[in-house]
């Protein structure tokens, strides 16, 4: 019997090996419930106490001894809904901790220097900072997407699809190289896409909004974010000169 899913819901594999026991002893007491469920007897009371805090095993004193018998499996799913409860509450709660937390790391100068992400979940939370930071009708520049890796790719038509949904707006120059990829975030929302010569051809895409550069090496699945009013400054002049000459679709 694969018990995963029971361990991916919170449980020890010893709390598993010891609540599947009780269901099949009924009422019990230690012994079975060691002999049965093969986890050491010194440590069998300690996971019927853990299992009873979940609510998925009860105990009854019969005739001076304490039998245990494991609560109905249907209990299980309201285990589930109590944890995504008390998710939930920590979610409102960080959510407004949040402020506190992001002012301390201000404090130590973070905001104004280079922070280097790697990987997928490094590029989603490079990426993520440009939806905290625009607002609904803003827009920033993407500047020289030439060539990503296939996931990679999926990763930047996802991300687009739902900046847009935010109504954030975006313009994005395009190496002629590359012109599949700019047809399709061509054809998302709130997006202008523009195209310059392949001899301009680079592998790393500059993304610029605020006071912010992301320097995106897609195919090293690199992102360096720097916070720099004067490079960012400085790039999106370059990005409006190649705009005005680059070339529509």
């Amino acid at each position: 019997m694969d018990m995963a899913l029971l361990k991916d819901l919170g449980l020890t594999d010893s709390e598993v090996k010891v609540y599947l026991a009780l269901l099949e002893l009924g009422s019990t007491t230690k012994g079975p419930i060691v002999e049965r469920s093969g986890v050491a007897s010194s440590k069998v009371y300690e996971l019927l106490e853990k299992l009873a805090q979940k609510g998925l095993v009860s105990e009854v004193i019969q005739s001076g001894v304490k039998h245990f018998e494991a609560a109905p499996p249907a209990r299980i799913m309201d285990y589930v809904k109590e944890k995504e409860a008390r998710l939930e509450e920590q979610k409102v709660a960080l959510e407004a901790l949040l402020p506190t937390l992001e002012s301390k790391r201000s404090l130590v100068g973070v905001g104004s220097e280079t922070q280097v992400f790697k990987g997928m979940n490094g590029a989603k939370t490079a990426f993520d900072d440009i939806l905290q930071q625009l607002k609904k009708g803003e827009g920033y520049t993407v500047l020289g997407i030439s060539d990503f890796t296939p996931h990679f790719e999926r990763f930047v038509v996802h991300f687009h699809k739902g900046r847009a949904g935010r109504g954030i707006r975006c313009k994005i120059l395009v190496n002629e190289v590359a012109g599949d990829i700019g047809k399709k975030l061509a054809k998302t929302k709130l997006t202008e896409v523009r195209y310059v010569r392949k001899e301009l051809f680079t592998p790393v895409v500059f993304i610029l909004y605020k006071d912010t550069t992301l320097i995106s090496i897609g195919l090293d699945e690199v992102f360096v974010q720097v916070r720099s009013k004067n490079l960012t400054k400085g790039l999106e002049a370059y990005a409006n000169y190649l705009w005005r000459m680059g070339k529509k679709d």
